[in-house]
């Protein structure tokens, strides 16, 4: 080699061995061939108590809309400050996993807990809702063991490590394949342990590091290239140049002394020259160099000189100079140049120049995330399943610019079992094995470990949680809420609250509390959620917090009817059903109104009721109203004053109606046709109202409307098998509550005092179609705004509505849009996801979500809030079920029954066979009679027989000839038809005769008095004939019977 050549070939050999094992990793595919280090004293010492714990994740809750390596980087980052190695391990059964994360302290005579309550307090911050179960030392201990401790025989399980740079495959992120779940589900069925092991590198170690990794690229740099450089000159100039010049110089001098001078001067000189030369140089290896030059001159001087002066010389002088100068200069030059430059590089060397500064860049950015020294060693009960799961983890794994290290797997079997003894004692304390090296590369290196060294991104890749459900580990994405309640205004203080639950956030119920300003529930609340998600908790925790601040409630249910076994047992709550036999019957005439309420208003708003209810076409509204009309009229109302004749108002029901309807159907100018459709639909809906227990319910005898809109009240119509009855209670319950504010509050914006549930709500505010038919406008859309109306106006008088519905896509959307305060719980549908999202500020992913909450979570808005939150509802658990004693009210009116038709029956029986019955109370009796659900001209002629025989002992009804009005007003207490259908089948009169007796002893008791029962069967034979002609035939043989055995 050239002198000019510094290099020595000794240094690139060392350095290219040094780069072979320490750059590219070569010596981890031979960790198996090299010794395994005895396990260290400060490594043995480690243990579970002091140095170890272990967190099982069983629910991992990401926020799609966040980073999630960027979260690991962060909890990562915080244990490597906290100078702790960090450990994941996956044990897998083959039909589910466990997946367990832990901090191992790397200094022995340090504390754990700061490392534990890091891990754990910054796991809880980037994934709530995340479930981390602490294990005990005990259990730490016993999941360690198992890993190691084979099943199948007494030989110790194979272990398989994996080396290598993990990389993103994706570097755009645009979808994330790389999570655990990935290598889960390829080894499903499997039975194998994976434990991931990442020890952080201290700061000044990492600057060493960084320097050798400087120090070897300069010793590698001056091999990467050689440049040979060859250069090659020829010139030529030729000159010449001519130059004259000429001098006159005059000069007068008037002396007074004389002088005289005489000189003479002559020379002559010549002068040649010739040079020639040529220059050659080789810069890298060698120099060469030539010159030539020769001179002739000759030169010839002569000079004679006479000088004579005397005297003194005055000189006066004037001079004159002329000069003329011609130059002329050519200049010629030819030259020809020729240079060579050879390159020469040395392609290993450039690429672990590359190599370095991958290296390097990765160091750089470990000043930002850390450097950890990291592998994964997988566990199994043969060396296949071993490696198996090592590869998939090393596929999964790897990614772009993995390759700046060589990835390799080692694996340790039964085959040499103290080394796999050795490894195995290394991995019980979680840590890494150390390997003496056995290579002479002239460094102090006396051991390594499979571990590599990756920064803390590269890290986020290898501790890759897994991005999707596994079994056994439930993974869900979450949406994040509102984490406080903030309104616009914010200035709640001084406000009443009540407090619904507390915030719950990515999964986890949080302290801060959840309330709802009191006068706000006012202006509606609307609830919605499927069947299960805990619509009815939400409403029984709203209802106790409100009756804590003494607002009372009235619960309107038709369906199930669950709010009397949580509410039905408090003293304070009346309880109220349409089944006689499991609660007090409601009873409510729709035709009834409060003073201070216009008689032609509550026909309109009855009349609109029908039509939310009822199909109805063409002149149908116009027929029931005339028919509603002259039905007040003729109770004796004024329409025009609002006044009737009567001291105490008398109101029609639907039996007036009934009576009414075909008069003004037949007398209208229809076709026949026209009137039997309008019959058919009119006057047979309103006969369902007027028999059955529904006739029992619409009774003038009503239940204290106080009790109903002014106490708690719940009213259950889950027994009502039509729907369009259940709307109609409900409407008529509603437009009742309307009209009874109205009358009895006296100021306008008055605060909160009552709350009305409306459960099922879209029996009554059903969602219409907008499209108006040919023949008649869109009525029942316009009566479910009417009433939808009615609901928002009643705020002002300090009524709140609680609008329950599992369906918001039935209800009619002013529901939705004319409530404050909006509590959605799950909801599947879409639509309906749609429908009561957008009206709560929802976003799309919001929206998503409610599909997916848990039972007892809602998200919660009010139109002040600045945004919705997540709210689990508090579980309420003052249940107090409902008791109905109802023995005793039938007891008690089976007997009133049995005394009054002993008493209308007495004229009638012979005094040998009469009872005795002086001891009957007839003022409780006519005060029992009050309270029935007779029509009000038969109630009143009843009242009047019984003052009359407080008085004479006797009554009008006696006289022969008004028996006929006798036995209309005694079968008024018993069921006529159910009697006779019983005795239908029967073969003779006697045992006709024996089935009636039987069946009236279920209704009234008369004391086992034959004469009685055949005065009172009398009575029911003579109205059922009245009303059919053809039972005549069959009542006048029942008479004739009766005659040929005794006499009447």
């Amino acid at each position: 080699m050239n002198s000019l050549d510094v290099r020595k070939e000794n240094d690139l050999i060392q350095s290219f061995q040094l780069a072979s094992e320490f750059v590219e990793k070569n010596y981890l595919s031979e960790l198996t061939t090299h010794e395994v280090v005895p396990i260290p004293p400060h490594i043995e010492s480690l243990t579970v108590r002091q140095h170890i714990r272990l967190f099982k994740i069983t629910k991992i809750v990401y926020d799609q809309n966040e980073d999630i390596s960027e979260k690991l980087i962060n909890i990562f980052n915080t244990v490597g400050n906290l100078n702790s190695s960090l450990i994941l391990i996956l044990d897998s059964k083959g039909t589910d996993v466990d997946l367990y994360i832990g901090v191992r302290s790397i200094d022995p005579q340090r504390s754990i807990n700061e490392a534990k309550e890091g891990l754990q307090k910054s796991f809880n911050g980037h994934f709530p809702g995340t479930e981390l179960r602490n294990l005990r030392n005990s259990e730490i201990e016993k999941v360690v063991e198992n890993l190691f401790q084979s099943r199948l025989s007494e030989l110790n399980k194979v272990i398989t490590a994996v080396s290598g740079i993990p990389a993103l495959k994706d570097v755009d992120k645009k979808s994330y394949i790389q999570g655990l779940e990935k290598l889960i589900d390829s080894m499903k069925g499997e039975t194998f342990s994976a434990i991931f092991i990442a020890e952080p590198v201290q700061p000044k170690t990492v600057a060493e590091i960084y320097q050798g990794y400087e120090t070897l690229y300069s010793q590698l740099v001056p091999f990467q290239q050689t440049e040979l450089s060859f250069s090659e000159n020829d010139s030529k100039a030729v000159a010449e140049g001519i130059s004259n010049s000429v001098t006159n110089t005059i000069n007068e001098s008037l002396a007074k002394t004389q002088s005289h001078t005489k000189g003479s001067t002559e020379g002559s000189s010549r002068n040649e020259s010739v040079s020639k030369g040529g220059n050659t140089g080789f810069s890298l290896f060698f120099s060469v160099g030539t010159n030539r030059t020769s001179t002739k001159g000759v030169t010839i001087s002569s000079t004679l000189s006479t000088s004579d002066t005397e005297g003194t010389t005055t000189t006066t002088g004037t001079s004159k100079s002329d000069a003329t100068t011609t130059s002329k200069t050519e200049t010629i030059t030819e030259g020809t140049s020729r240079s060579l430059q050879i390159k020469f590089e040395n392609k290993s060397v450039t690429n672990l120049l590359e190599k370095i500064d991958e290296q390097l860049k990765r160091l750089k950015s470990s000043e930002d995330y850390g450097l950890w020294n990291c592998a994964c060693y997988f566990v199994a009960e043969d060396a296949q399943t071993a490696k198996v799961a090592a590869s998939t983890y090393q596929s999964i794994m790897r990614g772009d610019n993995s390759s700046v290290e060589h990835s390799v797997i080692n694996t340790w079997d039964n085959d040499n079992q103290q080394k796999l003894e050795m490894i195995t004692k290394y991995l019980t304390k979680l840590h890494h094995p150390l390997i003496r090296l056995q290579v002479n590369n002239g460094l102090n290196v006396p051991y390594v470990s499979p571990g590599t060294l990756i920064n803390g991104r590269e890290l986020a890749i290898s501790f890759a949680l897994p991005r999707k459900s596994v079994s056994g580990l439930p993974v869900l994405e979450a949406v994040e809420f509102g984490r406080n309640v903030w309104t616009y205004d914010n200035n709640d203080d001084g406000k009443t609250k009540i407090k619904l639950g507390k915030i719950f956030h990515m999964g986890r119920s949080e302290e801060t509390e959840v309330t709802l300003d009191l006068q706000s529930l006012s202006m509606h609340t609307f609830i919605t959620g499927s069947t299960g998600s805990g619509k009815s908790n939400t409403v029984y925790t709203l209802l106790d917090r409100l009756e804590k601040e003494n607002i009372h409630f009235l619960v309107i249910e038709p369906a199930k009817g669950e709010y009397k076994q949580v509410f039905g047992g408090r003293k304070d709550v009346y309880v109220f059903g349409t089944n006689p036999t499991l609660s007090t019957l409601l009873k409510i005439n729709p035709f009834r109104f409060p003073n201070g309420i216009h008689v032609l208003e509550h026909i309109d708003r009855l009349i609109e009721i029908f039509n939310a209810c009822w199909p109805m076409y063409a002149a149908m509204p116009a027929i029931l109203k005339e028919a509603i009309e002259q039905s007040y009229e003729k109770c004796g109302w004024d329409l025009e004053e609002s006044i009737n004749i009567y001291e105490e108002p008398v109101f029609p029901t639907f039996k007036d109606l009934l009576n009414t309807l075909p008069e003004i159907i037949h007398s209208s100018a229809y076709s026949q046709d026209t009137k039997s459709d309008y019959t058919g639909a009119l006057v047979t809906r309103v006969h369902s109202l007027t028999n059955g227990l529904i006739g029992r319910m619409f009774s003038d005898d009503e239940t204290d409307n106080m009790k109903l809109f002014d106490r708690n009240c719940l009213i259950d119509l889950s027994r009502i098998g039509s729907t369009e009855t259940k709307a109609l209670m409900m409407g008529i319950l509603l437009m009742r509550l309307q009209e009874h504010r109205m009358s009895f509050t006296s100021t306008m914006n008055h605060e909160l005092q009552h709350v009305t549930v409306l459960e099922e709500a879209h029996h009554l505010l059903r969602r219409t179609n907008f499209d108006q038919a040919q023949e008649s406008a869109n009525l029942q859309g316009k009566a479910v705004e009417m009433l939808a109306n009615a609901i928002a106006e009643m705020r002002t008088y300090g009524e709140g509505f609680i609008i329950v519905d599992q369906a918001p896509g039935l209800l009619d959307r002013s529901v939705i849009r004319n409530t404050n305060t909006k509590i959605i719980l799950r909801l599947p549908d879409r639509y309906d996801r749609e429908d009561v999202g957008q009206a709560t500020t929802l976003n799309e992913q919001q929206m998503n979500e409610v599909a997916k909450l848990k039972t007892g979570v809602a998200v919660i808005y009010q139109n002040n809030w600045l945004e919705p939150v997540l709210c689990e509802i508090d579980e309420f658990k003052s249940a107090k079920p409902y008791i109905y004693m109802n023995d005793a009210n039938n007891d008690n009116d089976k007997q009133m029954r049995s005394n009054i038709i002993q008493l209308l029956l007495e004229g009638r029986v012979a005094t040998e066979q009469k009872l005795d019955l002086s001891h009957l109370d007839i003022h409780s009796l006519i005060k029992w009679l009050e309270q029935q659900e007779i029509h009000l001209k038969e109630k009143q002629i009843l009242i009047d027989n019984l003052y009359q025989y407080i008085e004479k002992g006797a009554m009008s009804l006696w006289e022969t000839n008004r028996f006929e009005e006798l036995a209309h007003l005694a079968a008024l207490f018993v069921p006529v038809e159910k009697l006779l259908r019983f005795a239908r089948s029967s073969k003779d009169f006697n045992e006709w005769n024996e089935r009636v007796s039987l069946a009236l002893k279920r209704y009234v008791d008369l004391q086992e008095n034959d004469a009685y029962e055949k005065v009172f069967i009398q009575c029911i034979l003579r109205e059922r004939s009245k009303e059919n002609d053809e039972f005549k035939d069959f009542y006048f043989k029942w008479i004739e019977h009766y005659r040929r055995e005794s006499a009447v």
